[in-house]
Parts: structure tokens; C-alpha cells; sequence
């Protein structure tokens, strides 16, 4: 059954986000978006906003890559890219033969949007795009010195894949020369507080204990523990909202109402929104509904376990919560439920 959002909540979501966010004085900001896009589907949640967020001025969407290969993962960027109106962003796959690869069961989902919008991408199999670090030099080498955040989802493979490259065509310098030179931080869903292994840290578990250990710019955290109750989804999957990716993905895998119960992954209000609190991060702030804490994550072995290490003097912090769960659920529904301003249209 489809319900339509009440146009007196609609307003009042609204109202919430552009109080807590007056962009106005504030020139866009510039966001790489790298995701794995391969089973969960937080990352369709934030992709979504952060084209929201980009209709509102807000950001200017860079490049979006994948650090998974051999899957769907980037057609399915692409699809998502081309519904709200950007089919032109730069799109590129990890080549790091560590990274992540293959269409587990939980990938149905993102093949299946190939087969209802044909013709909105390029790469069927992720192999068939560019190399993402190759799309992050160039990319990068073009924009102001301190000007990018980059916006990491999945697995930190590009992320160290890139710190080791080399000068090329795009700039002369190596890859964490470049990064020090053009990136303002890093902001990645990663990691497990106070110690532990987490999805995303263990997937390339050696490819996250380079990449956090010798990144040169500032990293924020949104751990483990922060998203994993942070609800949303729901409202776009029971909204009357047809021909949208971001709906298709939802609808696929959210657990319906009656299915919920105090232990379920999924509640009332949706899905875990781990990679969406990093888009919010990336775009309006780690402080704009969240507390810091100072310090630093590292990887204690090549299995994926990490530690946090509180230390004030740190420029890298972890986030917490500051604003309610429950107020920062509704503001990503309130994104996700905007549609786009040129569906499926070039700009």
C-alpha cells in the first residue's frame, strides 16, 4: 500500500533541515562519494542525499566510485547519478586486486535496477569502468589546494590505493602528496569503538590499516556504533513516489512493519543510516548534529581488528551524538523524499 507523506509533516521535516543547515554563506562543497554498493543499502540512502543536498546548493558532486569490482556496483552509482540528473559525474572501480570482489546474494538488489532502467549506465560490471584512483588524481589535481572531502562508505581500497600511487599525466605528485595538497579531510563510515572488527574496516582489512595509518589530512569517524541506531527509509518505501532507484533498493530489503521486533536490524522508522550520517558530516559539518570526540582509529593486525585512541591534541575525531537520533532519522527522510529537480535529465 502506498501512503503519501502528510503535507504538515513534509513542512515541518523541511523546516528542521534548512533550520539546521543555513547555507547560504557557505560556497558549495566538494565531494568524491566512494562506495561499495554491494549489499547493504545505506548507500543508496546516502547517495541519494547527497544529490539532494547538491540540488540545494549545498555540495558539488565530484566523482562517485566503487571499491568493490566485479558486481554492479557501479551501474548501480550510475543509475542513481542519471536519475537525479547528473549521468556525467565521473564514475571509476577499484583495481587493487585486495578489494572486495563479486555479487553476493544481498547484491540482487542492485543488479535488479539494470534490468527497470536500461540505458541510464555504461558499466554493467564494475571491471568495465575506470580506475577509480585514476579518477581521483584527475579529479583532485583540478581543484583548489584544502577545497575536497572525500566521502569513503564501504572499503578503504581506493583510499590506499590511492595514497601509493604515483606522479603521472594529472600531476606529478605521488598519491599522499596529492591528497595533502587538495584534500580538507576524509570522512568515513568505519570501524568498531572502543575495539572490534566492523564490515567495512575488515572487508580489506590490509588496505584499512595503510590507509588510516598514513592518511595526511583529517579523518572524522562515524563508527559502527553511531549509525546503528540511527533509523530512516521507511518514509520513502511507503510514499507514493514511483520510478525512483532509491525507492527500488529500500523496498527490496527494508523488513516490513509487521516483521519488526526489538532485536531486528530494521525498526518502525527504517534502516540503519550509517553512510548517510557520513554524507551529513561530509557536506554540512561533524559538528552540525554531532558531538567530537579527538583521537585517532588503528588497525592492530591484517584481520580488520581496530582500537579507538582518545588523544585531544588529535586533528581526527570520532563522532557522537549531539543532536537525537530520532531528529537526524527524520532530516535523511526528509533528503530522500525530495525529488530530484531534472529526473532522469541532464542539466
Amino acid at each position: 500500500m502506498k501512503i503519501a507523506v502528510p503535507a504538515l509533516v513534509s513542512a515541518a521535516l523541511v523546516a528542521l533541515s534548512c533550520a539546521a543547515a543555513d547555507v547560504s554563506r557557505h560556497a558549495p562543497v566538494k565531494v568524491i562519494l566512494d562506495s561499495d554498493m554491494i549489499e547493504d543499502y545505506d548507500d543508496m540512502g546516502a547517495i541519494s542525499i547527497l544529490h539532494a543536498l547538491a540540488d540545494a546548493g549545498e555540495c558539488e558532486i565530484l566523482a562517485t566510485v566503487s571499491c568493490t569490482r566485479d558486481n554492479g556496483s557501479v551501474a548501480a552509482i550510475e543509475i542513481c547519478n542519471a536519475y537525479y540528473g547528473r549521468p556525467d559525474i565521473p564514475v571509476g572501480c577499484s583495481k587493487l586486486p585486495s578489494a572486495v570482489k563479486g555479487a553476493p546474494g544481498g547484491h540482487r538488489k542492485f543488479l535488479d535496477l539494470q534490468k527497470k532502467y536500461p540505458g541510464k549506465f555504461k558499466y554493467a560490471n564494475s571491471e568495465q569502468a575506470p580506475d577509480a584512483v585514476d579518477v581521483y588524481r584527475r579529479v583532485l589535481a583540478a581543484q583548489p589546494d584544502g577545497s575536497v572531502v572525500i566521502c569513503s562508505l564501504g572499503f578503504l581500497s581506493n583510499m590506499r590505493a590511492l595514497l601509493e600511487s604515483k606522479g603521472d599525466a594529472h600531476s606529478p605528485l605521488d598519491g599522499k602528496s596529492l591528497v595533502a595538497k587538495k584534500v580538507k579531510k576524509w570522512v568515513a563510515m568505519a570501524c568498531f569503538y572502543p575495539e572490534g572488527h566492523e564490515y567495512n574496516s575488515d572487508g580489506d582489512a590490509v588496505s584499512s590499516k595503510i590507509a588510516l595509518r598514513d592518511w595526511p589530512t583529517p579523518i572524522v569517524i562515524t563508527d559502527f556504533q553511531y549509525g546503528r541506531h540511527l533509523y530512516a527509509g521507511r518514509a520513502i518505501v511507503e510514499s507514493d513516489i514511483e520510478n525512483s532507484p532509491v525507492k527500488d533498493v529500500f523496498k527490496a530489503d527494508l523488513a516490513p512493519r509487521e516483521a519488526i521486533n526489538p532485536r531486528s536490524w530494521d525498526q518502525l522508522a527504517g534502516h540503519p543510516s550509517w553512510d548517510e550520517s557520513a554524507v551529513l558530516i561530509a557536506v554540512r559539518g561533524e559538528e552540525s548534529y554531532f558531538a567530537i570526540e579527538n583521537g585517532f582509529y588503528e588497525m592492530l593486525d591484517d584481520h580488520g581488528h581496530d582500537i579507538w585512541r582518545y588523544d585531544p591534541k588529535s586533528p581526527s575525531c570520532r563522532v557522537l551524538q549531539k543532536t537525537p537520533r530520532i531528529e537526524v532519522g527524520k532530516i535523511i527522510d526528509e533528503l530522500m523524499l525530495r525529488k530530484p529537480k531534472t529526473p532522469w535529465g541532464k542539466r
